[in-house]
């Protein structure tokens, strides 16, 4: 009997320490409490021309800065917006041709700006999927700045194509950083009372 009850001692105390190995590894992977984080969005709302009518008219932030604005909450991260100095069509379809256009020609947009984040161990990238990955103007800004070593982290938002092919391109683009799997959302989704705690579930799958 004595016997009995040790057996049964050691087997919860083998329970309660893997459950709580277990408990720590999720917690450790979800810590950006010890990383300086940064998100880097861009959007076609803020890169475009406005007009009358506008079918954006009364709209201030974009679906990947929802997104965009959602990480940075859980990361405490500092939030940084890209601008192309020509800004893109007031045309939806015309937009579409012109980001075709530039993919093929391999163009990169001027910006008016590049953000600094030498300072920033982890990067988060986002963007519309445009033709299957990321716009050329994502292409830019990544050959403006030095990212090696760094952990970045795409995340886009789509109307079907998901992340495309940006998560290669990006790995192609970056072969210095770490570049971990990236978080897609529908466009039409991201204001979903499920988008944050998808955020939320991506956030806490990473290990850093």
């Amino acid at each position: 009997m004595r016997f009995f009850k040790t057996f049964v001692a050691s087997v919860l105390m083998f329970c309660v320490g893997s459950v709580g190995l277990l408990a720590s590894g999720v917690a450790s992977a979800a810590d950006f409490s010890n990383h300086k984080v940064a998100v880097i969005t861009f959007s076609l709302l803020h890169n475009r021309e406005h007009g009358n009518p506008d079918p954006q008219e009364g709209k201030t932030v974009s679906n990947t800065e929802v997104i965009g604005n959602l990480i940075a909450k859980e990361t405490n991260a500092d939030l940084f917006a890209l601008h192309t100095q020509k800004l893109y069509p007031l045309s939806y379809d015309e937009t579409v041709d012109l980001a075709r256009e530039e993919q093929r020609a391999n163009a990169r947009p001027a910006l008016k700006e590049i953000p600094d984040v030498s300072a920033y161990d982890v990067i988060f990238i986002g963007y519309p999927n445009w033709w299957g990955t990321y716009p050329m103007a994502i292409a830019t800004y990544l050959e403006s700045v030095d990212l090696s070593g760094k952990t970045v982290i795409p995340f886009c938002t789509h109307e079907g194509s998901r992340l495309g092919r940006s998560q290669s391109d990006l790995e192609q683009a970056l072969p210095n950083s770490k570049v971990l799997d990236g978080f897609e959302c529908r466009g039409g989704d991201t204001l979903d009372s499920d988008t944050p705690d998808n955020v939320k579930e991506f956030l806490n799958d990473l290990t850093l």
